[in-house]
């Protein structure tokens, strides 16, 4: 992994529910390491004290093991109440809360499977959230982890699909609801080699190379997003950027997206891009920014194009802008997409298709 002088946190608080699993075990590692009182609930004192021997030396007096139960609403807020009254504050949240369930097609799950594969744990997400976010100090992150099948359908695990995928949107609603005011990530992971399932793929992520990019993006100024890491090369590159160590990858990148307004509401939409415009056009990274309509047409969707510098350039836009999706949402027939990307193709000569005018 990147061998760059790692972040000192010293004097942050984070809270690690789920941090006695085998990724939560990496994760709060490394805020130790950085400096942290790290805090992580645990549902025995047994299992407090097992833990405290399974992280060995790294154990100092700034590891801070609760017995309690955080999945519920109420005790999420007891949690949250009793980290402030013992530490005074919290300033970054880490959520590795998760297990795995297979083995039934989604018509053949009973109540159990569904209350204990999905209900639960999207409760103890929310639950958390709800909680910590309110409490968290202007400087931290609050930070989701979340398995490659929040995008990719795993058959006979799907509740794990669809509760991963809800965890996926959850970031993107809190960060348009915060609107800047606190950063969410999401740490979207494959396969990771744990303590417990040994070095497997040496190209799988490890639970402390999880632990490292969380606590990079706790120490960095980034806006909220999701960060691909699927692999040790993934895992690098966020690495990288959030330290600031690698300039995003070169190229432009082109966003579309397609529009279709409410019935009645075409003009509002076309008021709305047209302030968004003046607004989007003076960012750094904005190449380019136009609204287009079928030819002739004056009703039907709307296709917005927007080309950007680079998918770094594109990635702080998406985070300025995330304050106008609910916005943007009320005047759509359908609930707003994110936009599709796409990058150069170069030509038999080398070079690439000439940029869009400004």
């Amino acid at each position: 992994m990147n061998s760059s002088t790692p972040a000192d946190l010293s004097g942050r608080k984070v809270a690690v529910p789920g941090g006695t699993g085998a990724v939560g075990e990496g994760i709060v590692r490394r805020y130790l390491t950085a400096g942290a009182d790290v805090v992580v609930p645990t549902r025995t004192q047994e299992r407090a004290e097992e833990f405290r021997r399974v992280l060995g030396d790294a154990a100092t007096d700034r590891l801070h093991l609760f017995v309690h139960d955080y999945t519920t609403f109420a005790g999420a807020e007891q949690l949250a109440d009793e980290m402030v009254r013992r530490l005074g504050g919290v300033d970054d949240v880490v959520a590795p809360i998760g297990g795995w369930w297979a083995g039934r097609s989604l018509w053949e799950i009973d109540e159990a499977d569904w209350q204990s594969a999905f209900v639960g744990l999207a409760t103890a997400h929310m639950a958390v959230a709800r909680a910590f976010l309110p409490r968290l100090s202007p400087r931290g992150a609050y930070t989701l982890i979340v398995g490659e099948s929040a995008v990719t359908p795993i058959p006979g695990s799907g509740l794990v699909s669809m509760e991963q995928a809800a965890l996926r949107m959850m970031q993107q609603v809190l960060t348009a609801e915060l609107d800047g005011r606190q950063r969410v990530f999401a740490l979207q992971l494959g396969p990771v080699a744990t303590r417990l399932t040994g070095a497997g793929d040496p190209d799988q992520v490890t639970a402390d190379q999880v632990g490292e990019v969380a606590v990079a993006a706790s120490a960095s100024k980034e806006a909220g997003r999701e960060i691909r890491m699927r692999s040790r090369a993934e895992a690098e590159e966020a690495l990288d950027l959030l330290r600031g160590t690698r300039p995003a990858a070169p190229g432009t990148v082109l966003a579309v997206s397609t529009m279709e307004p409410k019935d009645g509401r075409r003009a509002d939409l076309l008021e709305v891009l047209a302030e968004l415009a003046e607004q989007i056009r003076a960012e750094p990274g904005c190449l380019h920014y136009s609204v287009h309509r079928t030819r002739g047409e004056d009703s039907g969707p709307l296709l917005v194009v927007q080309m950007f510098a680079s998918i770094q350039a594109f990635t702080e836009h998406s985070a300025k802008v995330a304050g106008q999706i609910p916005r943007l949402g009320a005047l759509l027939a359908t609930p707003p997409k994110p936009p599709t990307l796409f990058e150069p193709v170069p030509l038999g000569d080398g070079t690439a298709v000439d940029p869009l005018p400004a």
